[in-house]
């Protein structure tokens, strides 16, 4: 249970690094000088910036734990890669839609929900390939030098 909750603090604090990084990346790309954790529909359901960025770094740090936690499906070493990668897609799907909504990137509707999960997938298919090569790689390496 502890090696859990240490996991858990881990991956919030990389969903909030990650966060962030990405909140400053757009608001120099954004180029008027001024800070904004998400688009400004969103700070603008707060009082005060300092609430929305509050709200922010929670919410980046739910999204740490959704793809830390949900990376751990593919430790379960009985269930076949296939089985591994939909039940992974399917909780990353899930649990990061509504993040995604109540971080403000886009509005709940059809048309921006179809629009989210076609770049989810694309996102995702690219991701998976890229860490399905590096792990064949290293395999690959591991069964050069035990050959040696």
């Amino acid at each position: 249970m502890k090696k859990y909750v240490s996991n858990g603090l881990s991956f919030a604090a990389i969903g909030i690094i990650i966060g962030l990084a990405f909140s400053i990346f757009f608001s120099y790309l954004a180029g008027n000088g001024i800070y904004s954790p998400s688009s400004s529909t969103f700070v603008s359901y707060f009082a005060n910036p300092l609430d929305a960025v509050s709200i922010s770094i929670v919410l980046w740090g739910l999204m740490g734990l959704v793809f830390g936690y949900g990376s751990m499906i593919f430790r379960i070493k009985s269930w076949s890669t296939l089985k591994q990668t939909v039940v992974n897609f399917l909780v990353y799907f899930v649990a990061f839609t509504p993040l995604a909504i109540l971080a403000g990137w886009f509005t709940l509707n059809l048309s921006n929900l179809i629009g989210f999960t076609v770049i989810f997938i694309f996102a995702y298919a690219f991701c998976w390939i890229i860490f399905w090569m590096i792990s064949y790689v290293s395999k690959e390496f591991d069964n050069i030098s035990i050959k040696l």
